[in-house]
């Protein structure tokens, strides 16, 4: 096979190894792990010999898939969340189905079972993309992922990107499902809060990228007096309050030019 499986992962132990065996196992994977887990790396390069774990430092999720694909020695990568699973024998279908394209495909992006076309559709307007099968070269050509985002929007960015340079992108009918959610249930609340304040800071950015600051300002103000309002309804509620606290946190941020510094606070005991 000539491609590696990339998967980024934040706390994700108990999806990780799950996550392996839905691919053959003379797959190479990369698994770069945003914690300094060293008992998912120890446990995972033992018992499979496919598989590489980076241990880095958490950045977000676009420094680290570069990194993966930095790494990456093979033509094609696949980029999969660990919560997402791909069909059964995904990589030799995607590999066969670039030969049909005499390599001229570019991307792949990979279908959620509940919304899957009977037939490859070329991909004309920008949109999120959870799986998909990309040439390294093209990749890095592009210049990967946008790391100024840490979480959301790094995806519609990078294809936005892609089709500005006139790249060839089809949704494909080979299937993944998702798992709703990737990390460990021990950090829901942590977990949703840092993506309630990275939620709302890429937003603004990825408005500004393409739009301008006036733009962004104003078309993300509802969401600024919507978290207000619901922070007053909820100002009794620790939970929800922290919620919308980071949503106007990031806004706030964001509106400030400010780089995305929240990060989740998980206590690993």
């Amino acid at each position: 096979m000539n491609t590696t499986v990339i998967i980024v992962s934040y706390e994700s132990e108990h999806l990780i190894e799950q996550n392996i065996k839905s691919y053959d196992e003379n797959t190479k994977i990369i698994v770069i792990e945003n914690s300094e887990n060293f008992s998912l790396k120890n446990k995972i390069e033992r018992k499979y010999k496919n598989v590489e774990i980076i241990l880095n430092k958490n950045y977000g999720f676009g420094q680290a898939a570069n990194l993966g694909a930095k790494l990456t020695k093979t033509k094609n990568i696949l980029f999969c969340s660990p919560d997402n699973f791909v069909e059964k024998d995904s990589i030799n279908k995607l590999e066969k189905l670039s030969e049909k394209f005499n390599d001229k495909f570019n991307i792949f992006i990979l279908s959620d079972e509940n919304d899957c076309p009977v037939n490859v559709e070329k991909i004309k307007k920008t949109r999120g993309m959870l799986c998909f099968f990309i040439e390294k070269e093209i990749f890095l050509k592009l210049s990967g992922f946008d790391e100024k985002f840490f979480l959301y929007y790094e995806d519609a960015d990078f294809l936005r990107r892609a089709l500005k340079k006139k790249i060839n992108i089809y949704q494909v009918p080979i299937k993944y499902s998702n798992k709703l959610g990737s990390h460990n249930k021990r950090f829901n609340h942590p977990v949703e809060v840092n993506r309630n304040w990275h939620l709302m800071w890429s937003k603004f950015y990825y408005k500004r990228k393409y739009y301008g600051y006036i733009y962004s300002f104003i078309s993300t103000l509802p969401y600024l007096i919507r978290s207000l309002i619901r922070l007053m309804i909820y100002s009794k509620n620790p939970t929800q309050k922290e919620i919308y606290l980071a949503r106007i946190s990031g806004l706030y941020n964001s509106y400030i030019l400010k780089e995305p510094w929240y990060r989740p606070k998980i206590n690993q005991k």
